[in-house]
């Protein structure tokens, strides 16, 4: 939003975030509760979305007494499910990029989140808060779909903030002795990281190279170099620019920043069949899709796009092409502004 704003000069905008969680909000949102927990009745799901939408809420408010602005911006719904009384003096836009039931059955916490049980408090206050929005902006058609499907009534548009394709974008590929891959995720093991050192077992640092970004802990082995790397660091541009692919067997993500990130640099992905990344690689043209947790398919799919170098590059020119077309922030921004225009 903030390269967007570039072609927006004449809209005003405040950012504002939560700070991290004191030692009590930590306690009341993650600590387990025992006694309820030995018969599968402790609200976790509940718990975190109470806390951060309190948090939220106290937070709002505040920033209300100081000024009122034509509209106000909340990502994501799963932080606005006390703001009722918010929503009736402000024209409220929930940015939303799943649903509390999508993301809570997401394969990589499904059993010990995803239940009805689990989920059904805190779906009840997210229909709430989808019909107290004046708009819900989806950032992909599989969120808008689930949202609708949650609450038929909400006025849910489809709408990806985009990102800065004058930062991310292609380089020249340096010459190297191997093909290099690139994997960069916050939690190693929920976005598929063992899954990639199993589909190359045997070929690591003979036949290929990996990038691993992460803050996780990552068995070390051959060929295999650990980036602890910010968001914002010249290095991982560097990192996305040269690697031959981006390699995301994620069971946890509905639409990956760094999926994007890569194939705006003209980078091809393979990546798995979870929440809304089939949309993001256009259904297997602008990138390759594999079932999530399936080794053999991964190992597949990598092997044959390591095989087929003009593959690479038509999957990583189209790659670039979708986030010109669909995912560039300094289109996408204008875009959202004009329906706020309309809204208010």
């Amino acid at each position: 939003m903030r390269a967007g704003l570039t072609a927006e000069p004449a809209v005003q905008v405040q950012f504002e975030g939560l700070e991290e969680m004191g030692r009590l909000s930590r306690a009341l949102a993650y600590r387990p509760l025992p006694l309820l927990a030995e018969h599968g009745l402790d609200p976790r799901t509940l718990r975190w979305h109470a806390v951060q939408s309190l948090r939220a809420r106290r937070e709002l408010n505040r920033l209300l007494r100081a000024r009122t602005p034509d509209v106000l911006y909340v990502h994501t719904q799963s932080i606005a499910l006390f703001t009722g009384a918010i929503m009736r003096r402000v024209p409220v836009v929930l940015s939303v990029d799943a649903s509390v039931r999508a993301w809570s059955q997401m394969p990589a916490w499904a059993e010990t989140r995803g239940g009805e049980r689990q989920v059904r408090p805190s779906v009840a206050l997210e229909r709430r808060a989808l019909r107290g929005a004046r708009l819900v902006v989806a950032w992909t058609e599989w969120a808008r779909r689930g949202l609708l499907a949650e609450e038929p009534e909400a006025n849910v548009i489809g709408h990806h903030p985009g990102i800065d394709l004058d930062y991310w974008r292609p380089a020249a590929r340096e010459p190297r002795e191997r093909p290099r891959l690139l994997f960069v995720g916050g939690r190693f093991a929920e976005k598929g990281g063992f899954d990639i050192l199993a589909a190359l077992q045997g070929r690591l640092g003979s036949a290929v190279d990996l990038d691993v970004v992460t803050r996780d802990d990552v068995p070390q082995a051959e060929g295999v170099r650990v980036h602890g790397l910010d968001p914002a660091s010249p290095e991982l541009l560097r990192l996305y620019q040269q690697a031959d692919l981006l390699v995301l067997p994620t069971y946890g993500d509905t639409n990956p920043w760094v999926l994007l990130e890569a194939m705006a640099c003209g980078t091809p992905a393979v990546s798995s069949d979870v929440g809304a990344i089939p949309e993001l690689l256009d259904e297997g043209r602008a990138g390759t899709v594999v079932p999530h947790g399936d080794r053999d398919a991964l190992a597949g799919a990598l092997d044959a796009l390591l095989a087929d170098g003009s593959r690479r590059a038509r999957l990583g020119a189209a790659a670039r092409e979708r986030c010109e077309q669909r995912y560039d922030a300094r289109r996408q921004f204008p875009a959202l502004v004009t329906r706020l225009r309309e809204l208010l």
